[in-house]
């Protein structure tokens, strides 16, 4: 067992087929290579979430490829976005002890025969283990069926038509999230990103934001972004606008094809009336936050939340989270050290560096 010192190469061992999705700022695949390389501490993680690479491993094995295992983990993370080795290193202890110390030799064959479904019982009591929220979940198990070529749940069909015109605007009430998913997963696949592009001016605000959050998770085209950011525009400059859609339309355009729309969206929202809305703050900062490599864009966002009502222990808690991120480190602490910032940053940072967050 000296030689098992990554997931990856446990997993190897036993003969499993692996499918790794980061499942923090957005649901996603992250390949095998890119997965080793992080679990060896050779890159740091692409796309932390709250100082954590978590994640969803999905593996199975070539002789019973009807049975699925998950996994869902969450890596503690370093201050530069490297895993944890000593996080690393007592989970696989764990693991291999939990299975016995035969594990090496036999876990391939315990896999595959009657023992198979214990596999999912290793993660208990394992402080590494989490449970992601519903919508995380739903859209996981779309993603799954689509990597292992499986079809749609049932639900997709009543999602595709509404979302594409085939119903009555205000027949949304039996559509579930997980139909949603499924839809929005398979958008490009079944062509269906220009019938919703057509229609999405028109949906209620509560299907139209469920629709939100799960598109967060995929890369929108051009016209499927501007028919969002359409919708989104008005809300950024009203005061009565719905704050909530507004914010549900920036985690649509998150991962969207056409950065230039996702910035003219956010910097709408920042220098209209919602621009030091909480909510508004922390979806930028969680869903979209490579807009914030612009200089200019990240600038007016610090100026935006050291001035929130949250006060300062939003302040701290977004831009700690923030610092994490590959790419973004470097061009916060130039900020922090820019002449022009106003007081309010200046005092917000003070606060900041109080916490010993280097």
């Amino acid at each position: 067992m000296s030689d098992i010192i990554t997931l990856t190469d446990f997993l190897n061992k036993t003969g499993a087929n692996i499918r790794v999705f980061d499942m923090g700022r957005r649901v996603s695949v992250v390949s095998p290579q890119t997965f080793s390389k992080f679990e060896q501490c050779e890159i740091p993680y692409a796309q932390p979430y709250m100082y954590h690479a978590k994640l969803g491993i999905l593996f199975w094995y070539p002789q019973a490829p009807e049975k699925h295992f998950i996994w869902f983990l969450q890596f503690p993370l370093d201050e530069q976005g490297f895993i944890i080795q000593a996080a690393r290193d007592d989970f696989l202890k764990r693991l291999l002890e939990t299975i016995g110390q035969n594990a090496q030799g036999q876990a391939k064959e315990e896999a595959m025969g009657e023992e198979a479904d214990q596999a999912p019982n290793l993660m208990k009591d394992n402080p590494l283990a989490f449970t992601p929220d519903q919508e995380r979940l739903a859209v996981f198990n779309a993603k799954a069926k689509l990597a292992l070529g499986q079809p749609a749940s049932q639900y997709h069909d009543q999602a595709e038509e509404y979302f594409t015109g085939q119903r009555d605007n205000d027949d949304w009430e039996d559509i579930g999230l997980q139909g949603i998913a499924d839809f929005t997963t398979r958008l490009e696949k079944q062509d269906n990103a220009q019938p919703l592009a057509q229609h999405i001016h028109q949906f209620p605000d509560i299907p139209y934001s469920a629709l939100c959050r799960c598109l967060e998770n995929e890369s929108l085209d051009h016209k499927l972004t501007s028919a969002i950011l359409q919708r989104a525009l008005p809300l950024a400059d009203d005061a009565e606008g719905d704050s909530l859609t507004l914010s549900a339309s920036i985690r649509a355009l998150g991962n969207s094809q056409a950065p230039a729309m996702r910035a003219q969206l956010i910097k709408a929202a920042l220098e209209g009336p919602h621009g030091q809305n909480i909510e508004v703050l922390t979806v930028i900062a969680a869903r979209a936050w490579e807009a914030l490599e612009d200089p200019e864009l990240l600038k007016l966002y610090l100026e935006k939340l050291a001035t929130s009502p949250a006060g300062e222990e939003a302040f701290i808690k977004i831009v700690r989270d923030l610092i994490f991120v590959p790419g973004l480190r470097t061009l916060i602490i130039a900020q922090f050290r820019n002449p022009d910032r106003s007081e309010a940053l200046g005092n917000a940072i003070g606060m900041l560096m109080n916490t010993n967050v280097s």
